[in-house]
């Protein structure tokens, strides 16, 4: 076993966590007041007051880690579209100005009367919420396809590693909204138990992307197939199977199933919603640390 030197640290599998998780809040929230035909706003202001939060410790993390911190604002004024950092760094901007401030200040003009200007002006609310959804799936995207340009066996010899890292991103998303939701006094049980559907929607997508993408390694032989092979019976087996598969996916999908099979006699235990939330979040995080770590182990 040749095992590569571990040269990201470890924040950056919790910026890269961060990253996806903040652009979920976004894009799941607008979604979701979308498809209920404006039923679920206040989804949708959950979503955006968790994004520029998100942003601004995700970034910390990342000046932190980076060797000379002060080379990040390079990225930001400097534009160069041949470059995956440089297209990154503008895709997060753009979407942590659109997403992260000027959605949630409608939202507080509506609630706050913060910037009284903006209140009742629900087009232009809806626009700047539109793109900072598009742009928050594209921020959800690229923390997958960052990975995928780097000469690793396991996160580019197939296309299939940003699907598995937006599905784990809307899931993350998902179960941070819900989760607020579930603690605010007023509780819309309605949209917790639509959102509980969604969230085990996506479970389901996020198991098959990674079988997928698992199939598509093994399949491609070579140092891929050694890849795949350190995830499923390797080094990093248990950190898979029991980590992610068990206590990120499986988990919160038998607890979200259950849940909604109770809802139509009686309220799930709130208990029950917080802890598939905290389990969906802390799995999300874990297949950043999976892919972060064992792509750099070739057997």
């Amino acid at each position: 076993m040749h095992e590569g030197t571990h040269y990201w640290h470890y924040l950056l599998a919790i910026y890269l966590f961060l990253g996806g998780l903040a652009g979920a809040c976004a894009y799941s929230g607008t979604f979701a007041e979308a498809f209920s035909k404006g039923r679920y706003k206040n989804l949708a202001k959950i979503g955006s007051y968790c994004v520029l939060p998100i942003i601004a410790l995700g970034l910390l993390i990342l000046v932190v880690d980076l060797a000379r911190p002060l080379y990040f604002w390079h990225f930001i004024i400097t534009c160069r579209p041949s470059s995956v950092m440089s297209q990154g760094v503008w895709i997060l901007t753009i979407f942590a100005i659109t997403g992260g401030v000027i959605t949630p200040a409608f939202f507080l003009a509506e609630d706050r009367g913060i910037l009284p200007f903006l209140k009742g002006k629900e087009g232009a609310r809806k626009l700047f919420q539109w793109i900072g959804a598009i742009f928050g799936i594209l921020t959800a995207g690229y923390t997958g396809v960052l990975l995928a340009v780097k000469s690793v066996p396991l996160w580019s010899a197939t296309p299939f590693l940003p699907m598995v890292f937006v599905a784990s991103a809307t899931s993350t998303g998902l179960a941070l909204i819900l989760l607020i939701a579930n603690m605010q006094a007023k509780k819309d049980e309605v949209a917790m138990g639509a959102l509980e559907k969604a969230d085990s929607i996506v479970i389901v997508i996020e198991l098959i992307a990674f079988a997928v993408l698992l199939i598509a390694l093994s399949g491609a032989g070579g140092l891929a197939a050694d890849a795949a092979a350190v995830i499923v019976s390797g080094e990093y087996a248990f950190l898979f199977w029991v980590g992610v598969v068990l206590i990120g996916l499986l988990a919160p999908l038998a607890i979200e199933l259950y849940s909604a099979s109770v809802a139509k006699k009686a309220h799930p235990p709130a208990g029950l919603t917080t802890l598939a939330s905290v389990l969906v979040l802390v799995g999300g995080l874990l297949v950043r640390w999976l892919f972060m770590y064992g792509g750099h182990v070739v057997r």
